[in-house]
């Protein structure tokens, strides 16, 4: 191991003897101003304080079972994100979001799993685990390769690493002064996942008539997308948020086969997740969101997929009735 290698993991070494040696993720970006960044991991702008790093962690940990926290700092043309116990910043839908230009991403956690993460211009680059780092994913998993492959991935410790990696694409070395002084915190409103692909479809009609999965392996996409909408329609009619203006417009742009705002429907679905930490325990809002969810799930690029997602979703809503769904779906497949 080169003297360079060792003086840059060394430099790194404080964070385990730091606040949030046990769990955390730490994230830079690069080319936005606090309130932008705070935007992309989701931060409820009027939650926003100043804080100190012990008091954001005991208000990260006090309210960890409802939301996520996180601090952020100005650190040059950089803006570094500190979550402890977090990991917004792990998450491809948010540094798609933050990397307008450049996000460089170190997650760890208490069980040994770790995360490092590179987007850049709204991609996320490369991705791998620290002690798999020749497993790497991403839209140019090897564009960090001249970087990192001189760092000792199996001598080290790999969060000492991950941050040495990152300094080299920063250019800002590993600094306790990272977490010192005021810090401008949240609360979270987490964006939703990512609509996936799904190995097998049909598993989310489990509790259905088993003749229904039959008539949606043989049916057309069309028929399946406008199954879908009804579904989704009807979910939304049952939590009385067919009027929603975002929900009302997605579904009427599914239903004539024009392209909808997901940007849009993910903010409406995350508006509705965090008046629904605010309601509690009233229920009202929470059957809006899970319905919220149901119209984005019949989104998904392919239609069985779309519907069967809808109807595993529509089963949490309350008032829903099975026997009423599936007739709905017997009729658009019979069209």
């Amino acid at each position: 191991m080169g003297s360079y290698c060792v003086s840059e993991i060394e430099r790194a070494g404080w964070v385990r003897r730091s606040i949030i040696q046990e769990a955390a993720c730490l994230t830079f970006v690069r080319g936005g101003d606090l309130a932008h960044v705070a935007e992309a991991f989701g931060a409820v702008a009027s939650s926003g304080r100043e804080l100190d790093i012990d008091e954001f962690c005991e208000e990260a940990f006090a309210n960890q079972e409802k939301y996520p926290m996180v601090a952020l700092k100005q650190l040059g043309d950089w803006v570094l994100v500190v979550e402890d116990g977090g990991e917004q910043g792990r998450r491809p839908e948010v540094l798609r979001r933050a990397a307008e230009s450049t996000a460089v991403s170190v997650f760890w956690d208490g069980s040994g799993l770790t995360r490092f993460s590179h987007a850049a211009r709204g991609e996320l680059r490369t991705a791998f685990e620290a002690v798999l780092p020749e497993f790497r994913e991403g839209t140019d998993p090897d564009g960090l390769e001249e970087l990192r492959v001189d760092l000792p991935w199996s001598q080290a410790d790999p969060v000492a690493l991950m941050l040495a990696l990152a300094g080299r694409i920063t250019g800002l070395p590993a600094s306790p002064g990272w977490l010192a002084g005021p810090l401008r915190t949240f609360a979270v409103a987490p964006w939703p996942d990512d609509l996936v692909a799904v190995a097998e479809p049909l598993d989310h009609v489990a509790g259905y008539p088993p003749e229904l999965a039959a008539a949606l392996r043989s049916a057309g996409e069309q028929q399946l997308r406008r199954a879908a909408v009804a579904v989704a329609q009807q979910v939304a009619l049952t939590a009385d948020c067919a009027d929603h203006p975002v929900l009302r417009r997605t579904l009427g742009r599914l239903s004539c086969g024009a392209p909808v705002d997901l940007g849009d429907l993910a903010a409406a679905e995350r508006e509705l997740s965090w008046r629904s930490v605010l309601d509690r325990p009233c229920s009202t809002v929470r059957v809006q969101l899970r319905a919220a969810e149901a119209v984005r799930l019949a989104t998904h690029p392919d239609p069985l997929t779309a519907l069967t997602g809808v109807l595993g979703a529509a089963r949490q809503v309350r008032g829903v009735e099975v026997g009423a769904l599936v007739d709905l779906v017997r009729a658009e497949l019979a069209r």
